[in-house]
């Protein structure tokens, strides 16, 4: 399947007809345009919930990618084939492709997560079964047509790209199937007035998951360093990446933060965005009603909502002077940067957010987390009976 890769790669980028080249860079960069779905869907829509945990599992499947990618630790083709050059100077590994599974994630989740009424009939939202069919429709062909993008642009095989896609079925499959009604009804119950708020048992179990799974990415990672890697080898792709890429002025080597093993594991701590996420629900101690907010959003002048949206950005802009900074050590770039950025997140949307809005008196009924006196958290969360007899 590599040479046949190969062989389509050098195809595409020899026989281009005009304009080719930009609707694939199109739908490779469209990629960071799907995460503005949830957060508009977050500032504008009811299902907040919806948006939030859409949000938390775009990162859980970004950390898992990191993961899986240290784990094949498989090189891009152009890397390691002279007649491919890459359009895009991509720096970890290639298998599995983390476009192929954020990219499926992100479009497939739109309707399962934040728009669940696409595919079956909601209490006040209906839609016709041709609606339904195009909207289907257009996921796949976006979804079909970025991995396509990765592998024209020379950063991705088409092994690379279906591995990715079958990795991200799996865990969209079971985490609809298994998790996400159950997690979706707890978080509304415990932001019920008069219930007592996330268990600490809860906030301890996701704690001790990403604490698990840092460690776990730990240990691929100092396997990689220690043992898979082919220091020649590796040298051969650097090399590659510094000729071949004509903004690239820096020629890295195996222990740069930004490349291959290294750039992977600290991708991998994005697990830690759930857990702040809970954690933020548990701490602002608030109330959700979601079928509230349109009704009480209209009534909100211009500069109200106007000020609603501009406050959250200017919260999440707080995170850039961590995003900038540069470290020359791979667990100062994992713990220096992104952790912070995945913890700081979580809390910002959820517990600051929050509060911020109270302060100012621009909170409403239907917000995500509306604060209400009525709402009082405890250390042992809900008891079993309040929990509707739902097993988490």
């Amino acid at each position: 399947m590599w040479e046949a890769n190969t062989v389509l790669t050098v195809y595409l980028q020899e026989h281009q007809f005009p304009g080719e080249k930009e609707i694939f860079l199109f739908f490779s960069y469209s990629l960071f345009a799907m995460p503005g779905i949830a957060l508009i869907a977050f500032l504008f829509f009811d299902n907040k919930l919806g948006a939030l945990l859409y949000g938390c599992m775009i990162q859980a499947i970004f950390a898992e990618n990191s993961v899986l990618k240290n784990l094949y630790h498989q090189a891009r083709p152009y890397f390691i084939e002279d007649s491919i050059q890459p359009y895009e100077c991509n720096k970890e590994y290639g298998k599995p492709s983390g476009h192929a599974m954020s990219s499926s994630a992100m479009c497939f989740l739109v309707p399962c997560i934040i728009f669940p009424a696409i595919l079956k009939d909601q209490q006040n939202y209906k839609y016709s079964l041709n609606f339904r069919i195009i909207i289907m429709f257009i996921v796949t062909v976006w979804t079909f047509m970025t991995g396509l993008s990765r592998v024209f642009m020379g950063v991705h095989s088409f092994g690379q790209i279906l591995l990715g896609w079958v990795y991200t079925a799996y865990t969209i499959i079971i985490y609809m199937h298994y998790f996400h009604t159950p997690i979706s009804n707890y978080i509304k119950q415990c932001l019920q007035p008069g219930s007592q708020g996330v268990s600490s048992k809860v906030i301890k179990g996701a704690g001790l998951f990403a604490f698990g799974w840092t460690c776990l990415s730990i240990l691929i990672f100092e396997f990689n360093n220690k043992i898979f890697l082919d220091e020649d080898e590796v040298e051969i792709w650097l090399d590659a990446l510094y000729q071949k890429c004509a903004n690239q002025t820096t020629h890295y080597n195996i222990n740069s933060p930004q490349v291959l093993h290294n750039i992977c594991f600290s991708l991998s701590l994005y697990i830690w965005f759930p857990f702040s996420f809970i954690l933020g629900v548990k701490l602002t101690r608030g109330i959700y009603n979601e079928n509230q907010f349109s009704i009480h959003y209209k009534m909100l002048t211009f500069w109200q909502k106007l000020s609603r949206v501009l406050i959250l950005l200017l919260l999440l802009s707080t995170l850039i002077p961590i995003i900038l900074i540069k470290y020359q050590n791979t667990y100062s770039e994992a713990f220096g940067k992104i952790l912070p950025i995945s913890i700081l997140g979580g809390l910002i949307i959820t517990y600051v957010y929050s509060q911020i809005l109270n302060y100012f008196k621009l909170t409403i009924e239907g917000d995500f987390i509306q604060i209400s006196p009525q709402l009082i958290s405890t250390p042992e969360g809900y008891k079993a009976s309040e929990l509707g007899q739902i097993n988490f």
